[in-house]
Order: C-alpha cells, then sequence, then structure tokens
C-alpha cells in the first residue's frame, strides 16, 4: 500500500537541501562539504548519488562553532 502525502506533510520538506545550496550559502567548496560530512560534523542524506542537508543542521554546526566574544578581541579594542 502506498502512502499519500498530504499538503501539510509537504511542511516538513522545506527543511531540507542539496549540497548546491550549501556551498552556495556557506562559501565553502566541495571539498569542505566532504571533509564536514566525512568528519561526521554534519548529518546528510544520499539518494542516488544526490547528497541533501536538513537546515536544522547546519544552524546547529554554526551555532556549535559559534564565538560570541574572544577576550584577544576585547584586548585589542582597548589598544
Amino acid at each position: 500500500m502506498t502512502e499519500i502525502i498530504q499538503p501539510d506533510d509537504l511542511n516538513e520538506w522545506t527543511d531540507w537541501i542539496d549540497s548546491q545550496d550549501v556551498m552556495q550559502k556557506l562559501h565553502v567548496s566541495v571539498r569542505t562539504l566532504q571533509s564536514w560530512r566525512t568528519n561526521g560534523l554534519l548529518p546528510y542524506s544520499r539518494i542516488n548519488n544526490k547528497i541533501y542537508y536538513r537546515k536544522s543542521d547546519i544552524l546547529a554546526l554554526l551555532n556549535k562553532y559559534y564565538i560570541a566574544r574572544r577576550e584577544a578581541d576585547d584586548d585589542e579594542s582597548t589598544q
């Protein structure tokens, strides 16, 4: 029995983007994106050699490495 996708279910799909979109948004290369996948930094889904990422996973990665303000930055601004 096949499952019918309802219009409300499509809202979940807006969270998925492909590699090209990720590279453009983050200004990274194919190799960088491949490294992130290989090292487990960025989860992904692969269908017929096309790779998709959740926007929420990309934002989580950015938030994980977010540096609000470092002490070195504070020292430079006082000189």
